[in-house]
């Protein structure tokens, strides 16, 4: 008898389950068996892959890294509407690329979600096989603006690597180099 290829993952399984039983007004021991079944069948049909972490949570880079977001997305938020609310000026704003020192999906990702909670900037693509993101960055006037919006990028980069990251990819966080940002400015 062979094995199945694919099984579902206990934590997705139980994820699955929570999201099924607060669906429903009355939670019950039918609605949490039926939950826990459509997970495992969600699980079976949509395999995903491995998510593979290489590292470790790492509780002090994790704080940091939760403090720093709620700073951005207080400051960002002022930022936003002291923008919105500024009379007799058209705000400009630009696409950026913006190349990422790691190569992990997981990274990328937990990147790509940092940097599009923060008010004012938004990923409009990921492209996992050149671990590059696509930012619109809104009010953006000079060059500097966009050197300093790809700088917001790595160091949220950073921040994830070092709350979840190795030790080798913690020390190669100040040996990597990343590529110049290119940006268009919207006229």
């Amino acid at each position: 008898m062979s094995r199945p290829r694919h099984r579902p993952h206990a934590p997705a399984v139980v994820v699955l389950t929570g999201v099924w039983v607060l669906l429903w007004d009355h939670p019950s021991a039918f609605i949490v068996v039926t939950g826990v079944l459509l997970a495992l069948l969600i699980g079976l049909v949509f395999a995903l892959p491995p998510i593979e972490l290489h590292g470790r949570v790492r509780i002090i880079g994790l704080a940091r890294m939760v403090l720093r977001l709620l700073t951005d997305v207080v400051t960002s938020s002022v930022a936003v509407v002291r923008l919105a609310f500024r009379f007799g000026t058209v705000p400009r704003s630009a696409i950026i690329r913006v190349q990422l020192r790691s190569r992990s999906d997981l990274y990328l990702t937990q990147t790509a979600e940092l940097v599009s909670l923060v008010p004012g900037t938004i990923v409009i693509e990921a492209r996992r096989s050149t671990s590059r993101l696509y930012l619109h960055v809104l009010d953006t006037v000079s060059d500097a603006d966009l050197e300093r919006a790809a700088h917001e990028v790595l160091n949220a980069e950073a921040r994830v690597i070092r709350a979840f990251g190795s030790k080798q990819e913690i020390a190669e966080l100040s040996d990597a180099r990343s590529e110049p940002v290119e940006g268009w400015k919207d006229d």
